[in-house]
């Protein structure tokens, strides 16, 4: 796999897929392998080569929910919803009560069928899995502005403080302009999971609308030194190929950038 990376890295893409070649006869359930070929497949718009890979990933690799998500990303890249959503199904029936295919399956709904199908979708999600940091965030952004707090109450109780949630109801107080509660909980959520680097991402974005530089070059450090290596934003960037020699304070920047 580190042999691929490096070849991808370079630009050997043609020398990177005969190495995952080889490497799949080798190594068939080795999950990472087929995500990595699909994907360069995929940034080629080789979109048949690329349904190909993940399509063997899923039969050799079922239980790994980021194989079918990925699977199901490119039938939505190609304008195949209805495919997209299909898959989704039947990734969470080989592997129930996952949140992270819940909230793919969500995602799908509101971008294809719109809010109330998303918000349907989501209420089946947590039925199955009501203890999820990711599906009470987006249970909260569903809500109408006038009923998030109270709404984050629940979803506190609920997730026992997950981090995610407290990122989120961080986020609500900035909308609300409840400007230092809202720094508050940003710190809070960074220091109950350094990890998570979306969670970064979001407070120096914070900062950016509402602290002094010296603000924001503490959270700078304060990240850097965390070295997050997981959220679903940050794992992108740091992964792309065009970020192989970015610092973590420049992942970080593109990051804030990215969220929305």
């Amino acid at each position: 796999m580190k042999s691929v990376i490096f070849e991808r890295q370079q630009g050997q893409i043609d020398t990177a897929l005969e190495t995952l070649r080889i490497a799949l006869q080798k190594f068939p359930k080795f999950a990472k392998l087929y995500m990595i070929q699909g994907q360069i497949h995929q940034d080629r718009k080789n979109y048949m080569a690329a349904r190909a890979s993940y399509a063997a990933g899923v039969k050799a690799c079922p239980k790994i929910p980021t194989l079918w998500i990925l699977a199901s990303r490119l039938e939505e890249a190609d304008c195949k919803s209805i495919k997209a959503r299909a898959l989704l199904e039947k990734a969470r029936l080989v592997n129930p009560a996952n949140e992270q295919l819940w909230a793919e399956s969500v995602g799908v709904e509101e971008r294809s069928s719109g809010p109330g199908q998303a918000k349907a979708m989501l209420s089946r999600a947590l039925q199955e899995c009501p203890a999820s940091g990711v599906l009470w965030s987006m249970a909260l952004w569903a809500e109408p502005r006038a009923s998030r707090k109270t709404k984050s109450v629940d979803a506190l109780r609920k997730t026992k403080d997950n981090p995610i949630i407290v990122c989120t109801v961080a986020r609500v107080l900035w909308t609300d302009r409840v400007i230092e509660r809202a720094r508050e909980w940003f710190s809070r959520a960074t220091a109950t999971d350094p990890d998570l680097g979306d969670n970064w991402g979001w407070w120096l974005k914070f900062e950016r609308e509402h602290g002094t530089e010296e603000q924001r070059e503490a959270i700078r450090i304060k990240c850097a030194a965390a070295a997050p290596h997981h959220s679903p934003i940050w794992q992108s960037v740091a992964k792309d190929t065009r970020n192989t020699r970015k610092s973590t304070r420049e992942i970080l920047e593109i990051v804030a950038d990215l969220l929305n």
